[in-house]
């Protein structure tokens, strides 16, 4: 049955649409976004594509909500592992590691995802503001360590804050994309990694440790 954009009308059945969410993002992942369709859902979660019209009643919410929910899901998961360190300099290192990733298998997930977001981004309207938004607070979650280093004394600036934040950001997703084309080469993630730590260090002031901890 091919997939359309009219809505589906009924008593919804019962199923986790977080659940659902995150089966149609892996989908996502390896059809691309505009390669999405019911069936594709239908098949990778078990439930029937006529159910899925009813949480979504068009493939294009589907293919939005996707993306949403786990781009934000993700931002999530960052803001907690930050949160569990009070240095700000190891509040950094978690971003840029976090971020770039050390697993191949979240690796290839997470920027193959990402870089469907962007793509679609780039062509609508909702996600536009959906990725500003993220975008925003990702360089705030920044902003506040090195505000923080630099409260501290740990963190000694040429620059002000809120440049030296956003120049962190956009330096680990430039890495990103050379890791994004080959997710799977762990020896090319690892020194990514390292050469955005060694470029945040110098951008903030920070001592190298006498130990990568790479």
């Amino acid at each position: 049955m091919a997939d359309t954009d009219a809505p589906r009308r009924g008593r919804p059945p019962v199923h986790d649409r977080a659940e659902l969410l995150d089966v149609a993002a892996r989908v996502v992942v390896e059809r691309g976004y505009d390669g999405l369709r019911f069936q594709d859902v239908a098949v990778a979660s078990g439930v029937p594509a006529a159910s899925l019209r009813h949480y979504f009643p068009t493939i294009g919410a589907l293919r939005h909500e996707a993306l949403m929910h786990s781009v934000r899901r993700e931002m999530e998961q960052l803001e907690e592992q930050v949160a569990r360190h009070d240095d700000p300099w190891d509040q950094i290192r978690e971003i840029i590691i976090f971020s770039l990733g050390t697993d191949a298998a979240m690796r290839r997930h997470s920027w193959l995802l990402w870089l469907e977001y962007w793509r679609a981004a780039a062509r609508d309207e909702v996600l536009a503001r959906h990725s500003d938004v993220i975008d925003a607070e990702w360089t705030a979650m920044t902003l506040r360590a090195v505000r923080a280093g630099v409260a501290a004394g740990s963190f000694r600036l040429d620059q002000p804050e809120e440049r030296a934040a956003y120049e962190v950001s956009i330096l680990t997703d430039g890495a990103g994309l050379a890791i994004a084309i080959e997710p799977d080469n762990d020896e090319l993630a690892a020194a990514q990694i390292e050469h955005v730590l060694r470029a945040a260090r110098r951008m903030l002031g920070v001592s190298a440790p006498t130990t990568p901890r790479v």
